[in-house]
């Protein structure tokens, strides 16, 4: 199991090739362009999802969010789950499910930040930066974090404090 604690950033975007030019031109790494379906249950402490990919083991995954300045914070805990289907059952009779979220993600690394470029089915394009934070140092992680911002010339885009699923839950009430 991976537990970690992230700075995160996250905007709606109108076009995700801009940022993904940027991305490779200051030497963010790219690591991967996959399909996501994450199915979040009606958990009453935090966020929980099971997030599966193709061809690969799903992950559950529990968060904790707050804000730290002007950034998100997450307590996250990820564990690998073979059996997606066995798991997914459990958690839906235990819990029930809020929603299912399916997006394309492409993943790029600079430093400890990963940034992701999203397209969200119904909802649209976003750009996701996280940074890790190390021992604690939430101010070393706030300045990688604002300078990734800055070389994607998103620095001036507001936050976008809600996740997926409550943006998709609040999108189904509108319809």
């Amino acid at each position: 199991m991976i537990v970690s604690r992230w700075l995160e950033f996250k905007a709606i975007v109108p076009n995700l090739k801009t940022i993904e030019t940027k991305a490779r031109g200051f030497e963010a790494e790219f690591l991967h362009e996959r399909r996501e379906q994450d199915t979040h249950f009606k958990y009453p402490d935090g966020l929980l999802l099971l997030r599966k990919f193709d061809h690969q083991p799903a992950e559950l995954i529990t968060l904790q969010r707050g804000v730290h300045e002007s950034f998100r914070i997450s307590e996250v805990e990820i564990a690998e789950v073979q059996d997606a289907r066995e798991v997914s059952a459990m958690l839906r009779g235990r819990f029930g499910v809020s929603v299912e979220i399916e997006k394309t993600r492409k993943v790029f690394i600079w430093r400890e930040t990963r940034i992701h470029l999203d397209q969200v089915d119904r909802l649209g394009m976003f750009v996701e930066l996280v940074t890790e934070v190390d021992s604690g140092d939430e101010a070393r992680a706030a300045i990688e974090l604002r300078e990734a911002l800055v070389r994607l010339g998103m620095e001036h885009m507001p936050l976008e404090l809600r996740g997926y699923a409550e943006q998709m839950l609040e999108k189904g009430k509108e319809e």
